[in-house]
Order: structure tokens, then C-alpha cells, then sequence
């Protein structure tokens, strides 16, 4: 197996280096760019570890339909986010949802506002995995549609 880690240039550049370290080169390659203009095209999976809420509604769909032009036709894209439970029960990840709107404009979303996400950028929602991270984040399978 063999990865690419894509990220801003300035991050890229401090992971090189720790990739390197770690005697992972010959397996991990490193491209510097911008989600919001390209992704990497090709691979089999795409993992998006907590970017998506970073951003509104119209960013991430962005980021995501530039992933759904490179993935290929069998890929998968894989979401690792918190998924807000609907109703008025206590919910960590609610707290998290205030976090991110007051801090750069983002959201947590429920299953139903990452399935409209999806849709609107090409994606058909596969199904979402719980984990039991203390971050409260599950794993959002996504195919090509």
C-alpha cells in the first residue's frame, strides 16, 4: 500500500521531513497544494480526517467535488467527523458545532445535512461508522455517483 499526503505547502513541508524520519518515504509521497483548487488524481481512497467541518456549506462542497473529479469510478472517500445526533439529547459534538461556527465559519452536521453535501457534490452516501474515539467522530463512507 502506498500513500500520497496533499496538504497546504506549508504543512507538507514539515511532514516531508517527519515522514522521512520515520523511514515511510518509499511508501508516502508528499504534494503540496490546495483542496479548494485540485486534489491528486487517481487513487483508490480519498480520507478527509476533520476537514469538512472546518468549512460552510459551499467550501465543502468544493473540497468535495474536487475529490469526486480525481476519485476513481470503484474509489471510495472516507469522512472522519463528528455526526451531530438530531434531537435535543446531550451530544458533544453540539458543543463542537458552536466551536467551529465561532471560530472559522464551519459546522458539524448531522447524517442527514452530510448526505445533502454529498449529493450536491457528486457522492452517494454509503453508510456511517461509529467509532469510539473521545472526539465522538465517525467514519462517513462515500462512493462516486
Amino acid at each position: 500500500m502506498k500513500g500520497v499526503l496533499f496538504d497546504l505547502p506549508h504543512v507538507a513541508e514539515k511532514a516531508k521531513k517527519r515522514i522521512t524520519d520515520a523511514g515511510l518515504a518509499g511508501r508516502c509521497q508528499v504534494v503540496a497544494g490546495d483542496a479548494f483548487g485540485s486534489v491528486p488524481d487517481g487513487a483508490d481512497a480519498y480520507i478527509l480526517s476533520r476537514v469538512i467541518h472546518d468549512w460552510d456549506d459551499a467550501r465543502s462542497i468544493a473540497i468535495l467535488k474536487n475529490c469526486h473529479r480525481a476519485i476513481v469510478e470503484t474509489g471510495r472517500l472516507l469522512l472522519v467527523e463528528g455526526v451531530v445526533r438530531s434531537g435535543n439529547e446531550p451530544d458533544i459534538s453540539k458543543f463542537f458545532d458552536l466551536n467551529m461556527m465561532v471560530l472559522n465559519g464551519g459546522r458539524e452536521r448531522t447524517a442527514a445535512e452530510y448526505q445533502a453535501l454529498l449529493e450536491a457534490s457528486g457522492f452517494v452516501l454509503a453508510k456511517i461508522i461509529p467509532t469510539q474515539s473521545l472526539m465522538s467522530v465517525s467514519v462517513i463512507e462515500c462512493m462516486p455517483g
